[in-house]
């Protein structure tokens, strides 16, 4: 691998992490009060399961691994 490539690699990992971190100091608390509301409001469609699924998406959309890793998401009917 030429050094251009390994700072652009690193580099890009590094990105994904940074992103990834961010994404939790937001979802973390976005979860818990998505089921505060969720037991005081009952739904058919719960907003807890949508931040659920949000998170699923970013963590697809990021693949911090790359090419190390196959992540694929997959809507499953009992989710």
């Amino acid at each position: 691998m030429s050094r251009s490539a390994l700072v652009t690699t690193v580099l890009s990992y590094n990105l994904k992490v940074w992103l990834s971190g961010l994404a939790a100091v937001v979802l973390v608390p976005l979860s818990l009060a998505a089921l505060a509301v969720d037991l005081v409001v009952p739904s058919a469609d719960p907003l807890s399961e949508r931040v659920l699924s949000l998170s699923a998406q970013i963590e697809a959309t990021l693949d911090i691994h790359g090419h190390r890793t196959d992540i694929r998401l997959v809507e499953r009917p009992d989710a």
